[in-house]
């Protein structure tokens, strides 16, 4: 349901997001295919919930392979409960390599 909801709010109407026989028939891919803005989003929940009183300044994010449904996805940050300035963070599906990586500065 989140993967549709995604892609209905960012208007990505490409299947690989919600239609799981074509994304597996069709395209190839083992199942659905997680967005990779919502996996930047979900690395921005780290300094929301971990450091609420700070502003993330910046925010690079690469994305480095694909995540897939029914993974649980899981974020990693260090930096954020010492206070650094930089908090680097990896999302991805529990189990795998990551599927992002990112720096996320904080004022």
């Amino acid at each position: 349901v989140l993967l549709f909801r995604f892609s209905a709010l960012t208007y990505n109407g490409h299947r690989i997001h919600y239609d799981r026989p074509y994304a597996t028939q069709v395209e190839g891919y083992p199942d659905l295919v997680v967005h990779g803005p919502l996996l930047a989003l979900l690395a921005l929940e780290l300094p929301r919930v971990y450091a609420p009183d700070r502003t993330v300044r910046a925010f690079d994010y690469r994305l480095v392979r694909p995540a897939f449904a029914p993974s649980r996805i899981v974020s990693m940050g260090s930096g954020v409960r010492t206070g650094g300035s930089t908090v680097e963070v990896t999302v991805a599906a529990e189990g795998a390599a990551p599927s992002l990586t990112a720096q996320i500065g904080l004022g």
